[in-house]
């Protein structure tokens, strides 16, 4: 099968696909130590100087996820899955010309959500030889440590970083999920969808709240006419207390069910972990707010979040029935099968993020092999057409003109109490094609 645009042939196989350029003839098939069954067509079209089969000898390609702050939840999958990446990558090279001479592995490193902290820890990945780093997972650290990535030409491939402001032609960051002018859009037409009309976005005032909230204010405006009113609360991303929030939130909330009725107003919250301590705060000084008509509505930021479903949170997060966003993986059974791999540990559920992440060390992979060589000048050159070319755990991972992945559909998640208590479930889907939301049966939003 070709790949329409790509420039190499695509074999498909059961459970997956991989496509890249090497500098060998050659395809190759082997039966990965999870039992994933891998196919990788090798031609001869390598355009990079460094390409051939010198051994590499171990190479290391760096992890930088948010263990332990305000992205832990997503962080702790996106460790768990970039080690499993590897230890496939390495069961692949068995079988091809690299046996014996090169083996991969992953430095998985915490930069605990702080930019600093972050930029601090890529440049001691650089110092140590490491030439391309998975992640980090948010916009506001990528920004913070790009220009260093850059000078140290050091490749960035981030799973999660989504900001508009970050698609940047020729940079050393590449992206696989889109940027957030497409979940802007989803996020307005699903709630105009509902017959939101008022909207207040309390958002993370960073790289990341700042640049979807512009994107979804202006869609809800543009979608919703002189009909529609967008309110705004920025607040700090360090913040763990939101006294100075809600008074805001409250009386906006008040003076938009005044103009449109309470079934027609909505929250929407751009935000991580944090959250948590906004509704529980509410739940004190507004409890009101935690029983709208409306759900309250949120994005990639929440979507999964385990600790906004844990004991301490997860009953307020029901009260308000979230409802988030989140890019929406092309499901195959190359996706099931990296799941299976973690059927068995809740925590590690599959999603977006945790998939791309898993494709992100394959992406890294085949690119220094593309190269022949552990050279991030060279994987800088390379990756987007191996991106190109390249089918998994997450779909087709091309790339636009700014390295970040081309636009999708998004999924609508929700969070339910059930039998096995509160938790996030699959509510509906946004077309990125159509611009219409649709809803699974039973899981529109009660209005």
């Amino acid at each position: 099968m070709k790949r329409k645009g790509a420039s190499s042939t695509i074999t498909i196989v059961v459970l997956f696909i991989v496509g890249l350029l090497i500098g060998a003839a050659g395809t190759y098939a082997v039966i990965s130590s999870s039992g994933k069954t891998t196919t990788t067509t090798i031609t001869n079209t390598t355009t990079v100087s460094g390409s051939g089969q010198a051994p590499l000898g171990t190479v290391t390609i760096g992890v930088l996820s948010d263990l332990s702050d305000g992205l832990s939840s997503e962080g702790l999958r996106v460790q768990a899955y970039a080690q499993q990446a590897v230890t496939d990558i390495n069961a692949w090279t068995q079988n091809t010309s690299w046996a014996g001479k090169v083996t991969f592995k992953v430095d998985v490193v915490d930069y605990a959500g702080s930019p600093t902290t972050g930029d601090q820890d890529l440049k001691s990945l650089a110092a140590s030889g490491v030439n391309v780093v998975v992640g980090p997972l948010s916009s506001g650290v990528a920004s913070a440590m790009l220009t260093d990535a850059d000078s140290l030409h050091v490749v960035l491939i981030s799973p999660s970083s989504t900001s508009p402001a970050l698609a940047i032609p020729n940079d050393y960051l590449f992206r696989t999920a889109p940027d957030d002018q497409y979940q802007g859009q989803a996020d307005a037409n699903m709630m105009l969808s509902q017959g939101v009309k008022g909207v207040i976005i309390v958002y993370r005032d960073d790289t990341y709240g700042d640049g979807l909230y512009k994107y979804t204010s202006a869609d809800f405006s543009s979608a919703g006419g002189s009909g529609v009113t967008v309110d705004s609360v920025p607040y700090s991303p360090t913040a763990t207390s939101f006294t100075n929030v809600l008074p805001t939130i409250n009386s906006d909330y008040q003076s938009l069910v005044t103009k449109y009725g309470a079934s027609a107003v909505a929250i929407d919250a751009i935000s991580f972990e944090e959250l948590g301590y906004l509704l529980s705060e509410a739940q004190t000084s507004y409890p009101a707010l935690l029983s709208t008509p409306q759900p309250w509505y949120s994005t990639d930021g929440t979507q999964g979040d385990t600790a906004l479903t844990n004991s301490t949170y997860g009953a307020l997060v029901q009260d308000v029935r979230l409802t988030a966003t989140v890019f929406g993986f092309q499901n195959s059974s190359k996706t099931a099968a990296v799941c299976a791999d973690f059927a068995s540990q809740p925590n590690l559920s599959c999603d977006s993020y945790a998939l791309g992440s898993y494709d992100d060390v394959w992406l890294a992979a085949l690119s220094i092999l593309d190269c022949g060589a552990n050279s991030g000048v060279c994987v800088q050159k390379v990756l987007p057409s191996v991106a190109g070319d390249y089918f998994g755990a997450s779909g087709w991972t091309e790339l636009n003109a700014a390295g970040d992945r081309l636009g999708g559909d998004y999924q609508i998640w929700s969070v339910q109490t059930r039998a096995a208590g509160e938790n996030w479930y699959l509510a509906g889907s946004w077309s990125y094609l159509t611009d219409t939301t649709s809803w699974l049966p039973g899981q529109q939003p009660s209005t």
